[in-house]
């Protein structure tokens, strides 16, 4: 009786530690999943906040547009004050003329670049923002003026979305673009001198909240 009691203790006992390693285990798994959501929400908070911080030293408020109804979607895309928002951007267009080197540093300045264009209704919605009787510079060049045509942010040159006026680009010392207004072909990019003073446009992604 006595061995079988010391058996049975002893069975006790070991289902316990069994038990008790289990539970441990789970509070551990537990702890570590709740500290990896703490980590990750925090960074999903900080994020969006030093883009605001950064842009903070450039613009002194942000313009703010519902986007989303659904929870897991982004609620407000933000722009600053006097940008135009289309899509995932913001647009500036600027009434100063500059060389295309300073446009683009006057962008960089706050925070954006020239303009890089992927779609015709990008395009159309930029030219309603344009005054018919000004060329613009946009973030696209050929440094070398050997037709390798690049993008300012380095997005791929696609010859599927280009919108040059008829017969351009056609001088090689022309290493720049601007978006002009010529009749009757209307809004088109022509290649022009790159020290040459025109407008400009900036674009900058939104700040989503």
């Amino acid at each position: 009786m006595l061995q079988e009691r010391q058996l049975k203790g002893k069975g006790t006992c070991w289902t316990l530690r069994l038990w008790s390693a289990a539970v441990i285990s789970i509070l551990l798994l537990s702890t570590c999943f709740i500290m990896s959501c703490v980590v990750t929400y925090q960074f999903m908070m900080d994020h969006p906040n030093r883009r605001l911080y950064e842009l903070h030293t450039y613009h002194s408020s942000l313009t703010c547009f519902s986007e989303g109804t659904m929870v897991s979607e982004k609620m407000w895309g933000c722009c600053p004050n006097h940008w135009k928002s289309f899509g995932s951007s913001c647009y500036f267009v600027s009434t100063t003329e500059n060389f295309w080197s300073i446009s683009e540093q006057n962008c960089i300045q706050m925070g954006a670049h020239l303009v890089v264009i992927n779609t015709e209704a990008e395009q159309n919605f930029i030219t309603q923002q344009l005054n018919e009787s000004l060329p613009y510079f946009l973030g696209l060049s050929d440094p070398q003026g050997n037709g390798k045509w690049q993008w300012i942010d380095n997005t791929p040159f696609s010859q599927n979305v280009r919108f040059w006026h008829p017969h351009e680009p056609n001088l090689p010392e022309e290493r720049c673009v601007a978006i002009v207004y010529w009749n009757p072909s209307k809004w088109g990019w022509n290649d022009v001198f790159c020290d040459h003073q025109h407008n400009s446009i900036c674009e900058m992604k939104k700040i989503y909240l």
